[in-house]
C-alpha cells in the first residue's frame, strides 16, 4: 500500500500553522534549565586559562571545604567513572576532564558539585591549578611547518585528516590550458550562538539513569553512556526537552554530557550543569574556519577544463569536525561538469576550541570556493558570470551525475533552474537598478550564486505510528527536531494518509524511552528521512487495520481497498467501514494497530538553486547592508511552504551574519578575544529588515514523499551571493575590487574604496 499517493489530499503542500508554536508562544515550553528535580546538585567547571599547557598539579582542598560543596572532581576521579573518547583519526584520547595537558582555552579541567549554582561557581574560584605553559599554535598553515608545536603526540605534523580526491588528468590539463585563474579563499571561524546555551541534567535512582540534554542527538548520548560508563547501570534513558537552537553545534556528545550523568551515578542525586554564555562560546564547537588554495583551468570560451585545490580546515584541539574538509572537497565542483579535478582535504590541529558542524557543514565552504572562482574566471575573460555558469553546468540528460570526487547527484535541471531564476528573481532588472543608484552617488551591488547541496543521509531513521482506539494518530519519531517545525510536517502527512483532522495527530520525539532507536536531526534529513519513516510506519498500521476491516466487512482481506478515512469493498465502494470504527473495534479486541519501522534512504539527494542579494555599501563608513534577497530553490515536494520559507530565510540570515558580522577571533597566543556577545556580533532584527522573496521548484526525489530537504540551503547559498554583491558595489569606485574571505569588515571595504579613489 503506497500511502504517499494520498499526500496533498487536504494538508500536504499547504500553509498549515506550526502546531508547536502555540505552546511555545504562551510560555509553556520546557527547556533544559526549566526542569527542576528535588535534591538537585549543581555543577560548575574549572576550565583551562591557557591554550596549551601541562597540568603539574590541581589543588582542590580549599574548594572541597567550602560550605555547600558536595565534591570536587579531577581527571583522577573521572578516570574511575568514564572511559575517554577515542577517534578514528590520529589524535590522543579526549578525557572528560583534561589529563596532564590542556589543548585549548576553555577545556574542562575539574568540576565542582554543590548544593546551589552560586556555591559551585564560588568553589571553582578556589580550585588552584599549577600549569606549565607550552607554546601554542593557532594558525593551521604554521601548524604544518616543521618544528611547529605539536597538539597531539599521536598526530605527526598536526595532521588529523589528509585525503585527496581526484579524477581525470589534472596535471596535463593545467599544463595545456590557455587560461588559469587561482586564488586563496577563506571562511572565517564562527559560533552557532544558539539562544539556549548547552546544558545537561541527570538523575540516577539506583537502577535507572535518566538524562535530559539540550542536544540534537539523544540516541548518541545514550550509546556513549552505555559504552563509556565504567559503573554499569540497569537502564539509560535520554530525553531531549525543547531546544533553543542548535544549528549543528549540538550534534557532538560533549564531555559534559557524559560526565554529569556519571557524577549523578556516583553521588546518587540529580546533577545539573547549564553553561553561561561565555562558557558556551569558548567550549561549544565552532564552525567554518576552512580555507582553500584553488586553481581553475579553462579555455578562452569559458569552459572549465580542470580544478585543483588544497582545502585546509582548522580542526582546533580535537577532531570532532575532521569530516568537514572532506565534505567540502567532495562537493567542490558544485553544479559544474568538471572532468579533471583534484582536491586535497586536510584537517589540521591547533590550540583552539574544536571545530564542528555548523549549518551546512562543509557545503557552505565549498560553494563559497567554487562560486567565487566562477566569478573570477568570468572577470578574467570579461564574460557575463551567468554565461560562464551556464556553459559549465551539468545538463539534465547527464543525471544521475557522478561528480569528479565521487558523489552522485540524483536529479535536476541546473541550467533550467538558473534561467528560471534570472526571470523570477529579476536579476537583469536588479543590475539596471544598481546602475541607476550608482548615477545617484549610491554604491549598490547585485550578486548571484548557484549551489548544489547534499541532504537525506543515512544510515536510517525510525518512526513508530499508532492508530489509537479513539481514532487519533500517534507518531513517535527517531528524528529530533530542534525548532524547524518538522512535527507539523509529520502531522500534515499523517492527517492526509489517515483521513483525520490534523488536530487528531500527536507527534512525539526526542526520547529514547519512547522509541528503540533513532539518529537525530542534522544534515537537512529530518523531514526527508524522518518523514519517509513516518509514511512507511503508517503503511504498516494500515496493513494491520485492513485485516480488522476485512473481518468487519465479511470479505477476504485482498478484497478490501482503502482511501483516507475508510476501508471499502473493492468493486462495491458503498460497502465500507470508517477508519475510526476499525480503531474502536481493534481496541475492544485487544489488537494493537501499531508499526515501528526504520527507513533507509539508500542514497542522498541534492537540492539546488540560485540566490541573489542586493547590497548597499556606505562609502564613508564601510558598512554594507543587505537590502533585498531573492531565491529560487528546488527542494522537491514542498510539504509546507511556511516551514520551507522559514528555514531558507533563517539560513540566509545566518549567512548574512557570517559575511558581515560574525567572527571568533584568537590572538597569536591562542587566547580568544571574542568571549561574549558584546564581542561577537550576530545580526539582530535591526540588521535583517530585508525584503525577502522565496520561490520554489519541485523536482521529485526517490523518497516516498518526494522531498529533498531545506534546512541548510540559506547558509550555503548566501555567502557567495552577498560577497559578490558587495564586490559588485565596490567596483563602481574600484574596478579591481576582489573579496576572498568572510567576514567582510568595514575597514576592508573602506580600504578598497580609498584605493579606488586614488586611481
Amino acid at each position: 500500500m503506497e500511502a504517499s499517493r494520498w499526500l496533498g489530499s487536504r494538508y500536504t503542500g499547504r500553509r498549515v500553522a506550526r502546531l508547536e508554536d502555540e505552546r511555545l508562544l504562551r510560555g509553556r515550553g520546557e527547556y533544559l534549565d526549566d526542569i527542576k528535580l528535588p535534591g538537585t546538585l549543581y555543577a560548575a567547571f574549572v576550565r583551562s586559562e591557557y591554550p596549551h599547557a601541562l597540568i603539574k598539579s590541581i589543588d582542590v582542598r580549599d574548594a572541597a571545604r567550602m560550605q555547600g560543596v558536595v565534591g570536587v572532581f579531577t581527571w583522577k576521579e573521572a578516570e574511575d567513572l568514564l572511559e575517554p573518547e577515542t577517534f578514528d583519526v590520529p589524535s590522543d584520547p579526549m578525557y572528560p576532564l583534561a589529563r596532564g595537558k590542556v589543548r585549548y582555552y576553555g577545556e574542562p579541567v575539574a568540576v565542582v558539585v554543590a548544593e546551589d549554582p552560586g556555591k559551585a561557581l564560588d568553589a571553582v574560584e578556589a580550585v588552584s591549578v599549577d600549569y606549565e605553559p607550552l607554546e601554542p599554535v593557532t594558525d593551521p598553515l604554521k601548524a604544518l611547518e616543521p618544528g611547529a608545536p605539536q597538539v597531539h603526540a599521536s598526530a605527526k605534523g598536526n595532521i588529523g585528516f589528509d585525503k585527496t580526491y581526484s579524477c581525470g588528468d589534472v596535471d596535463r590539463v593545467f599544463k595545456e590550458a590557455p587560461i588559469i585563474v587561482e586564488d586563496e579563499l577563506y571562511n572565517g571561524r564562527v559560533y552557532a550562538a544558539s539562544l539556549e546555551p548547552r546544558g545537561v541534567l541527570a538523575h540516577y535512582d539506583g537502577e535507572s539513569l535518566i538524562v535530559w540534554a539540550s542536544t540534537q542527538t539523544p540516541f548518541d548520548i545514550k550509546e556513549e553512556l552505555e559504552d563509556r560508563l565504567k559503573v554499569k547501570v540497569e537502564s539509560i534513558r535520554v530525553i531531549q526537552p525543547d531546544v533553543g537552537g542548535a544549528f549543528g553545534a549540538k550534534i557532538p556528545v560533549y564531555s559534559e554530557y557524559v560526565l554529569i550523568p556519571a557524577l549523578s551515578v556516583r553521588l546518587g542525586r540529580p546533577v545539573k550543569w547549564y553553561a553561561s554564555r561565555r562558557e558556551d562560546l569558548v567550549s561549544t564547537t565552532h564552525g567554518r574556519d576552512i580555507r582553500a588554495k584553488i586553481r581553475l583551468a579553462a579555455d578562452r570560451e569559458g569552459r572549465v577544463l580542470g580544478l585543483d585545490a588544497t582545502i585546509v580546515a582548522d580542526l582546533g584541539a580535537y577532531p570532532l569536525g575532521y569530516a568537514l574538509p572532506a565534505i567540502a572537497a567532495r562537493i567542490l565542483s558544485g553544479a559544474y561538469d568538471i572532468r579533471n579535478g583534484r582536491a586535497r582535504a586536510l584537517g589540521v590541529y591547533t590550540n583552539k576550541t574544536p571545530l564542528g558542524a555548523y549549518r551546512g557543514a562543509g557545503r557552505p565552504e565549498a560553494m563559497f570556493f567554487i562560486e567565487r572562482m566562477m566569478d573570477l574566471l568570468a572577470d578574467e575573460l570579461g564574460m557575463d558570470p551567468i554565461e560562464v555558469r551556464l556553459k559549465n553546468m551539468v545538463r539534465p540528460d547527464q543525471m544521475p551525475y557522478t561528480n569528479c570526487f565521487g558523489w552522485t547527484y540524483d536529479s535536476g535541471d541546473y541550467p533550467g533552474a538558473l534561467r528560471e531564476a534570472l526571470e523570477k528573481l529579476r536579476y537583469r532588472e536588479a543590475l539596471k537598478e544598481a546602475e541607476r543608484a550608482s548615477r545617484q552617488g549610491r554604491l549598490v551591488g547585485v550578486g548571484l550564486a548557484f549551489y548544489v547541496e547534499i541532504t537525506s543521509g543515512g544510515p536510517f531513521e525510525s518512526a513508530l505510528a499508532r492508530l489509537e482506539p479513539d481514532g487519533t494518530i500517534t507518531i513517535i519519531s527517531g528524528s529530533t527536531p530542534t525548532g524547524q517545525g518538522d512535527a507539523t510536517g509529520f502531522a500534515q502527512m499523517a492527517a492526509d494518509i489517515m483521513g483525520v483532522d490534523i488536530g487528531d495527530v500527536r507527534v512525539l520525539w526526542g526520547d529514547t524511552g519512547l522509541i528503540a532507536r533513532g539518529q537525530g536531526t542534522f544534515g537537512s534529513r529530518t523531514l526527508a528521512v524522518g518523514g519517509g519513516a513516518v509514511i512507511k510506519a503508517l503503511e504498516g498500521v494500515l496493513a494491520k487495520a485492513r485485516r480488522v476491516a476485512a473481518e468487519v466487512l465479511g470479505v477476504p482481506e485482498e478484497q478490501v481497498s482503502y482511501e483516507p478515512g475508510r476501508f471499502y469493498v473493492s468493486g462495491d465502494p458503498e460497502k465500507s467501514v470508517p477508519l475510526k470504527e476499525v480503531a474502536r473495534i481493534a481496541g475492544e479486541k485487544g489488537i494493537r494497530l501499531e508499526e515501528y519501522v526504520e527507513y533507509n534512504p539508500e542514497r542522498p539527494v541534492y537540492p539546488f538553486g540560485a540566490h541573489m542579494a542586493v547590497v548597499e555599501v556606505d562609502p564613508e563608513t564601510g558598512v554594507a547592508r543587505v537590502v533585498e534577497y531573492r531565491s529560487l530553490d528546488d527542494v522537491g515536494r514542498v510539504v509546507n511552504p511556511t516551514l520551507v520559507e522559514g528555514q531558507i530565510i533563517g539560513g540566509v540570515v545566518q549567512g548574512i551574519g557570517q559575511v558581515l558580522y560574525e567572527e571568533v577571533v584568537y590572538d597569536e597566543s591562542g587566547y580568544p578575544r571574542t568571549q561574549t556577545l558584546a564581542d561577537y556580533g550576530i545580526p539582530t532584527s535591526m540588521e535583517t529588515s530585508i525584503r525577502f522573496e522565496v520561490h520554489f521548484r519541485e523536482t521529485p526525489t526517490h523518497h516516498p514523499h518526494k522531498v529533498r530537504g531545506v534546512g541548510e540551503i540559506g547558509s550555503i547559498a548566501a555567502p557567495p551571493a552577498i560577497v559578490r554583491a558587495i564586490e559588485n558595489a565596490l567596483r563602481r569606485v574600484n574596478p579591481k575590487a576582489r573579496i576572498t574571505k568572510t567576514p567582510v569588515k568595514p575597514e576592508e571595504i573602506l580600504a578598497i574604496v580609498r584605493a579606488g579613489r586614488k586611481r
